[in-house]
C-alpha cells in the first residue's frame, strides 16, 4: 500500500474509534474543515488508545511496561525520516498471554500514520503528545495529590498538553496563547475531578489535594467515602472558584485563534463551563453520582455552534468570563 492510501486508512481508523467512543465532542469534530477534523480523529483516537491500555484490566506494572513501549513507539515513529505510511515496531515488552500483545501493535499500525500525517501538517510538537502518554503513566502510580501544584501539573499532562496539541490543529496567530491554554487544560480537567468525586472514591482515587481538603476539616476516608456535608460543600465551592478563574484565562485562546478552529474552541469550553455551573447549583451532589449536563443542555449548545446565524449571536467573550 503506497503512503497516501496508507495514510488515508489511518485516518479513517482514527475516525470510527473516535465514533465508537460516543463523546460528545466527536461531534463538535463536524465544526472544522475536513483536514482539520481528520486531524482531531487522529489526536482523538491516539488519547484514547492511551486512556484504554492505562484503564485495562492487567496488571499496573504490565499497564506501565505497555505505556513505557507506547511512549518509546510514538517517539521513534514521529521522529523518523521514513514515508509516512511505514512504521517502525520495536521489540514488544515480556507479557505472554496478554492481549496487549495483539492489540497495541494492531493500533500502531491502524493510527501512527494518520497521527504523522497530522503532526506534520500541523506542526504538532512531539513533547505535548507524548506528554500526554506521561500523564497515563503517572495516573498509575499516584492516587493522591498532597499539594496543589501536584494536581497541577498532573492536570497539564492530561489535559493542556491535549489542548495545545489541538491548538496546532485549529491553528493560531503567533505568539502561542501559552498560558491561557494550559489554563483553560486545568480548567477543563479539575472541572472533570470535581464532577468525579463519587466515580473516583469507588476506584480508591482522591484527585482533589489534600492541603485543601484538610483546611476544611475533611481527611482521606472522608473523600473515599464522600456524603454531602457542610465541609464537603465549602471545599467545593473554593475549587470551584479557582476553575472559574482558570476558565476565565482559558477563554483569551480565541484571541489567537483562527476564524475556523473558533467554533469547536467554543464548543468545548461552553460545555466544560455549563458543566461546571450545574456542579455549582448544588454542589454536594459530587457526593452520591456524577453531574452531567441535560439532553437540553447539550441540544442547546449543539445548535449554537452549528447553525451560523446561532453562532454568530453568541456573546464574546461568554457572560460567564469576569475579565472585561
Amino acid at each position: 500500500m503506497n503512503s497516501e492510501r496508507c495514510i488515508a486508512e489511518s485516518y479513517r481508523h482514527s475516525r470510527r474509534i473516535s465514533r465508537r467512543s460516543r463523546s460528545n465532542f466527536y461531534r463538535s469534530f463536524w465544526l472544522l474543515p475536513r483536514p482539520k477534523r481528520d486531524a482531531m480523529y487522529a489526536l482523538y483516537a491516539f488519547a484514547r488508545i492511551t486512556d484504554d491500555v492505562g484503564d485495562c484490566e492487567e496488571p499496573t506494572t504490565l499497564r506501565t511496561k505497555w505505556l513505557d513501549w507506547w511512549r518509546h513507539t510514538t517517539a521513534l515513529n514521529l521522529i523518523s525520516d521514513t514515508p509516512l505510511g511505514e512504521i517502525t515496531l520495536p521489540d514488544l515488552p515480556d507479557a505472554k498471554g496478554s492481549q496487549w500483545n495483539t492489540v497495541l501493535p494492531q493500533r500502531v499500525r491502524q493510527i501512527l500514520p494518520g497521527l504523522r500525517d497530522a503532526s506534520n501538517r500541523y506542526q504538532i510538537p512531539t513533547r505535548y503528545l507524548l506528554e500526554i502518554i506521561d500523564g497515563v503513566i503517572a495516573d498509575q502510580q499516584k492516587t493522591r495529590f498532597d499539594t496543589y501544584e501536584q494536581l497541577e501539573h498532573y492536570c497539564y499532562l492530561v489535559a493542556s498538553a491535549v489542548g495545545l496539541a489541538c491548538l496546532h490543529v485549529w491553528e493560531f496567530d503567533s505568539p502561542l496563547p501559552l498560558e491561557p491554554a494550559v489554563d483553560c487544560g486545568l480548567a477543563f480537567q479539575i472541572t472533570n475531578v470535581l464532577r468525579d468525586v463519587a466515580e473516583d472514591a469507588k476506584r480508591g482515587r482522591i484527585y482533589l489535594p489534600r492541603q485543601h481538603y484538610e483546611q476544611h476539616g475533611l481527611y482521606e476516608d472522608d473523600l473515599l467515602n464522600p456524603r454531602s456535608d457542610d465541609r464537603l460543600r465549602c471545599l467545593m465551592q473554593d475549587e470551584i472558584a479557582r476553575a472559574k478563574k482558570l476558565f476565565d484565562s482559558g477563554w483569551h485562546v480565541w484571541d489567537s485563534l483562527h476564524d475556523d478552529g473558533r467554533p469547536m474552541f467554543s464548543m468545548m469550553w461552553r460545555t466544560y463551563r455549563r458543566l461546571l455551573s450545574r456542579i455549582e447549583e448544588d454542589p454536594g451532589l459530587v457526593a452520591s453520582q456524577r453531574v452531567t449536563l441535560s439532553a437540553r443542555d447539550q441540544f442547546g449548545l449543539a445548535s449554537q455552534h452549528f447553525l451560523p446565524t446561532r453562532f454568530r449571536r453568541l456573546p464574546v467573550p461568554p457572560l460567564e468570563v469576569r475579565y472585561r
